[in-house]
């Protein structure tokens, strides 16, 4: 029988190949890079361990639950809460139900009123019920978080830089059901960073994969009904097909319009410093408007992340192209050391790190008219959560239909 293929090594793909290898079917991962992940990779550079770019695993994920041997990503984890720049200085909103009296005593510091807390109460009465990713309601984030009425400074010292981080929106124009959801997850679950990086998801996803499955640098150039085609020029036959590549590069091997893709950038910068103490393993937001969304001392979350001696810190952009002397300075200015303090490892642009929701209609009729199954984050929501979904249930769709 021809064997399923599975055209792209991202977590989407990763995921459907090792469903199919744990129902024994006979399939084949095809990867353009010599490297599997896709989006979620981290290298080595002078010893640190650095994300392609600023990511954390949520641990409440139910798809994340069902997938991954957290134990075994040996798990570090941020605080619940932000350090928020209010007055000239970095000052700590701790999460209130977590930690209620921290939280009681900002009251006073004008980041928070008392109307804000009953707002927060009203949301999280909120999230005691099921909350869907996606509930086809037009209000935006933006305009959610204005609706709800909390106060300016609490807006734009905290909501807003917060969720345009974890959205990578400046604008907060993504579903207003995604504050929710997320929120809800930052509740119930952790944020964490597996102590060899975020890359050790797509390492543990592949541990099952036997390597004569995965074809790196196979770039695949033309899709046929019943055969995919090499940039070599070689041509593999198959009885099922998954794409599980990003949004454009489906486009491309589908021929339709990129009309509906419209992807969210970034840059994440990573420092060395010495000398630098009393961090926290807090995010540091950033206040809204200012070049730089956030940045945290990596080291504060695992003192393991680091030689001795040195602190490492990572800070994120939603500007491509800005200059890490920029970053440098920002980030000396606003902790009140001299620059010189920060030396620049690395940074990581990344023009596609996520995209805005869409229903992608184009790419799924034309995929649904050719009997081939797509998978990948932005068939759902952009998330780890969904690039697990999708590449599960890509993996359920064609062993229904080969059986």
């Amino acid at each position: 029988m021809k064997p399923i293929v599975i055209i792209g090594a991202g977590i989407s793909g990763l995921q459907a190949a090792r469903l199919l290898e744990i129902q024994g079917a006979n399939y084949f991962l095809l990867e353009k890079s010599n490297k599997i992940g896709g989006r979620v990779q981290s290298e080595t550079v002078d010893g640190f361990v650095l994300d392609h770019g600023f990511q954390v695993l949520q641990t409440a994920y139910p798809e994340v639950q069902r997938s991954l041997d957290l134990k075994k990503l040996d798990l570090s984890y941020f605080g619940s809460g932000a350090y928020v720049y209010l007055t000239s200085h970095f000052q700590p909103f701790f999460n209130p139900f977590e930690k209620p009296f921290a939280f009681l005593r900002s009251l006073g510091s004008g980041l928070v009123t008392a109307k804000d807390l009953v707002l927060l109460g009203y949301v999280w009465f909120r999230l005691q019920r099921d909350v869907e990713a996606l509930d086809g309601r037009k209000e935006t984030v933006g305009e959610l978080i204005d609706r709800l009425g909390f106060s300016t400074n609490f807006k734009s010292l905290f909501l807003r830089p917060f969720m345009s981080g974890v959205l990578l929106d400046a604008r907060l124009s993504q579903p207003a059901s995604l504050f929710y959801f997320y929120m809800k997850q930052f509740m119930e679950g952790k944020a964490a960073i597996p102590k060899a990086g975020i890359g050790a998801i797509a390492s543990q996803l592949a541990d099952i994969i036997p390597t004569n499955r995965i074809r790196l640098e196979a770039p695949v150039t033309h899709i046929s009904a019943d055969f995919v085609e090499l940039e070599s020029g070689e041509q593999l036959e198959f009885s099922q097909l998954i794409l599980a590549t990003e949004a454009p590069i489906t486009s491309d091997l589908l021929g339709v319009s990129k009309a509906d893709v419209e992807p969210l950038g970034s840059e994440t910068f990573y420092f060395r410093a010495k000398g630098i103490y009393g961090m926290e393993p807090y995010l540091h937001l950033m206040p809204e408007g200012s070049p730089l969304l956030h940045f945290s001392c990596l080291t504060a979350i695992d003192p393991h992340s680091s030689l001795k001696g040195d602190y490492l810190f990572s800070a994120t952009s939603l500007t491509i192209g800005i200059s890490s002397e920029e970053i440098k300075r920002i980030l000396a200015d606003h902790l009140g050391v001299p620059a010189s303090d920060f030396q620049f490892i690395k940074s990581f642009p990344i023009p596609h790190s996520l995209w805005r929701v869409s229903d992608f209609q184009t790419l799924k009729k034309e995929a649904e008219k050719r009997n081939i199954v797509l998978a990948g984050d932005y068939t759902q929501f952009p998330s780890l959560q969904a690039a697990l979904s999708s590449g599960r249930l890509a993996a359920e769709t064609v062993l229904e239909k080969v059986q």
